[in-house]
């Protein structure tokens, strides 16, 4: 099984033009080898792994045994805090939603040397892109919500695509306890805005760079040439 896996397609962007399908996939890691070509199948010609050095480490890729291109180079930046303090019991629920707020507010600095590889990367590549990290709802949604917003995507719709992270709730509320055996029951009310996502995340998120256009131009550097080229490549 590919965890909170989909096909992203069909949504009207740039004058009205629409994503092709079989471009843009985005999910959690792939780890299992059996899995793996499943990802393979969509004719994937690029992994944009957004996940850190330990947890490549600790979760190899089982993507990396296939002949696909990983263009990144893992960071350090480190976004499980709000899960260490669960299993601690040092926070409780509005404790770790405020956590999760302070997070998506700070992406846009976090992360703009990751954001700004990935733009660069997809202006000189081609073929069918897969966006993940762990478990493929925080850092992918951040990242897909910026792609989307290049396109041209309306607000709503990028929205849409970041909430169906939680039909796969229970997948993801798995994984994370593999990865943290430590953890109290998984039904622990502190641990569900971790497991989940809401508006008010990638709200923040957005906010935080005034607007996706302006940081897209002025802090990831895209020009004009540049927009045409992502909505040329995946618009039809």
């Amino acid at each position: 099984m590919l965890l909170n896996f989909r096909e992203i397609s069909g949504l009207r962007g740039h004058e009205g033009r629409t994503i092709r399908p079989g471009l843009i996939f985005r999910g959690g890691a792939v780890t299992d080898p059996a899995t793996a070509g499943n990802v393979e199948n969509r004719r994937v010609t690029t992994v944009y792994d957004l996940r850190n050095r330990r947890e490549e480490a600790e979760r190899p890729s089982a993507l990396r045994g296939l002949e696909l291109r990983h263009p990144l180079r893992h960071h350090d930046i480190d976004v499980a805090a709000p899960i260490r303090m669960v299993s601690e019991g040092t926070a409780q629920a509005e404790g770790n939603r405020a956590a999760m707020l302070a997070i998506y507010g700070e992406f846009h600095k976090t992360f703009l040397p990751t954001f700004e590889a990935v733009f660069a990367d997809l202006l000189t590549s081609e073929g069918p892109i897969y966006i993940h990290c762990a478990v493929g709802k925080d850092r992918t949604g951040a990242m897909v919500a910026l792609l989307l917003s290049a396109l041209g995507v309306g607000r709503k719709a990028i929205k849409d695509d970041y909430l169906l992270s939680n039909d796969a709730y229970h997948d993801i509320a798995a994984s994370v306890r593999l990865r943290h055996p430590h953890l109290s029951a998984l039904d622990n009310p502190a641990l569900r805005p971790i497991l989940h996502v809401e508006t008010a995340y990638l709200d923040a998120f957005l906010a935080s760079m005034g607007s996706p256009e302006t940081y897209l131009r002025q802090s990831i550097g895209l020009d004009e040439a540049a927009f045409v080229a992502l909505r040329r490549r995946f618009l039809d």
